[in-house]
């Protein structure tokens, strides 16, 4: 039985966590591995689409920063030959009115020119058309060159002064776009900045919310396992725990409720074996004084028998003649002597109720008591018993006062017949009220315990007998009951001296 008893201990520590699930029928389960990782992956897609729109707009942000770059590369370009036609104008206007035309002026002009041409080529990349302005400068002082004449000086000043025109024009619309573009700039970087703070902001809201419903719930979920743990441990076997997760949390909570039933189920089989082992020490105690029984019994049979042969034979005058009794008087009061023999065993033996009940201690301890004189260990016993008449009824399994009381009174014959004391050996048996108590006093003047024999006691399986007189289960079995009752046991010895055990029930 222990072998079978052991394997089906270590095979339901394996399905505490392996069992009680159906892949058919059960729920996909996440592991807290798992639920972990999809939260990392949806944090990183979560960072990578907000880094997705911001890198849209930096490249906004970039192209518009390279366009206004260029606009202010056109700016200084336009300026630089804006200025240098203005500069020409001017210098035209001041020759075309002078009296006398210095031999050199077409050379100051010729150079006023260059400056010029020098800024529209470097306008060529942004206006391309310019070309055509560069070939028609080129003619026009090629011509004031051969005719030095304010005509030709005429013309090359209408041509700077439409240049200057279309150059006013183009530096307008040159700042006009590095408005616009500086406009778009701005409402990128405002986009990329409302982007960067709406996204973290919300991104750090629903994520912490998240983590924070997640280990709430985890904690909860932990702190109710915990509870139910002290719960089973304290003695609750009501309704199992709800599995609310499916992950190595809910497994814990499988395991707990299996741990629960399977601790229900062995409760229920040490009970029954508590019972059957309290039943067959009980029986060992009817055994051991069966014999003095059969004895007791079999003298009032064997006085009917005599006293019926007599009556047979007709020989009343034998039967009764010397004492004058009447023979069937003597008949009754053996037959009396036997029915009183069997009434005390039968209700020794008498199957009673498992449950508490109310019941008369005084009648339970002198029937006890009675039966317990025919063991041959109590011929020689002097068994004193003391009731208190006053005691109130106890609220108890009477089965089990009884095998305890008996084992007790077997122990104290025991210890006396082990005994060397010179004393007559004697057994006192007492009840008593003590307060909210009854108490139930077994006290005998035997060999006694030292301390180290007494401290263990009450321990399973720990006997000073030899093995034909116990298995130490004696005290172990009665403490258990009677503590299970809501009671206590006490024991006290001194070597040489004796032992006194006490009973402690509550009163009803």
């Amino acid at each position: 039985m222990q072998l079978v008893a052991g394997a089906v201990q270590h095979r339901n520590a394996y399905d505490y966590f392996s069992a009680g699930s159906d892949p058919a029928t059960d729920p996909v389960k996440f592991a807290l591995r798992t639920k972990g990782i999809i939260a990392f992956a949806a944090l990183v897609a979560y960072v990578a689409t907000v880094g997705f729109l911001l890198s849209q707009e930096s490249a906004k942000l970039l192209r518009y920063a390279e366009e206004l770059e260029r606009t202010y590369a056109e700016e200084s370009a336009l300026a630089k030959a804006s200025y240098a036609v203005s500069h020409s104008m001017l210098k035209l206007q001041e020759k075309y009115f002078s009296p006398d035309l210095a031999p050199a002026f077409e050379e100051q002009i010729a150079l006023d020119v260059e400056l010029i041409q020098a800024g529209l080529l470097a306008l060529l990349e942004f206006y391309p058309r310019l070309a055509a302005d560069i070939e028609r400068l080129k003619r026009d002082v090629d011509r004031l060159r051969a005719e030095q004449t304010r005509g030709s000086m005429m013309w090359l000043q209408d041509h700077e002064r439409t240049l200057s025109e279309y150059l006013d024009l183009m530096t307008r619309q040159s700042r006009a776009r590095r408005d616009m573009l500086w406009d778009r700039y701005r409402e990128v970087y405002d986009t990329m900045s409302v982007i960067s703070v709406l996204m973290g902001l919300l991104g750090a809201v629903f994520f912490g919310a998240v983590m924070t419903l997640f280990l709430t719930r985890l904690a909860w979920d932990i702190r109710r396992l915990a509870a139910r743990a002290l719960d089973i441990v304290s003695g609750y076997r009501g309704q199992q725990m709800e599995v609310t997760r499916q992950d190595e949390v809910g497994d814990l909570m499988h395991a707990v409720n299996r741990m629960q039933s399977e601790l229900r189920h062995r409760e229920q089989q040490l009970q029954i074996s508590r019972e059957q082992r309290f039943h067959k020490e009980k029986m060992a105690a009817v055994g051991s004084v069966a014999a003095a029984v059969a004895h007791e019994i079999n003298n009032p049979i064997a006085a009917i028998a005599g006293i019926a042969r007599s009556l047979q034979n007709g020989n009343q005058q034998a039967s009764g003649g010397e004492t004058g009794a009447d023979p069937h008087e003597l008949i009754l009061e053996q037959t009396r002597r036997i029915t009183a023999i069997s009434r005390q065993i039968a209700e020794l033996t008498a199957p009673h109720s498992p449950e508490r009940e109310l019941l008369d201690l005084n009648a339970l301890v002198s029937n006890t008591c009675r039966f317990i004189r025919y063991d041959h260990r109590f011929r020689r016993i002097d068994l004193k018993i003391e009731l208190d008449s006053q005691i109130p009824a106890v609220n108890a399994v009477a089965d089990h006062l009884t095998q305890v009381l008996m084992n007790l009174l077997i122990n104290a014959a025991d210890a006396l017949e082990d005994s060397s004391s010179r004393g007559d050996p004697t057994i006192r048996v007492a009840t008593q009220h003590a307060q909210t108590e009854v108490v139930i006093t077994v006290t005998d003047n035997g060999c006694g315990m030292d301390e180290a024999v007494l401290a263990r006691a009450f321990d399973e399986s720990f006997t000073t007998k030899s093995a034909d007189k116990g298995r130490g289960l004696g005290l172990f079995l009665c403490k258990s009951m009677i503590e299970d009752g809501g009671g206590r046991i006490e024991l006290e010895s001194t070597p040489g001296v004796g032992t006194t055990a006490r009973i402690c029930l509550a009163a009803a």
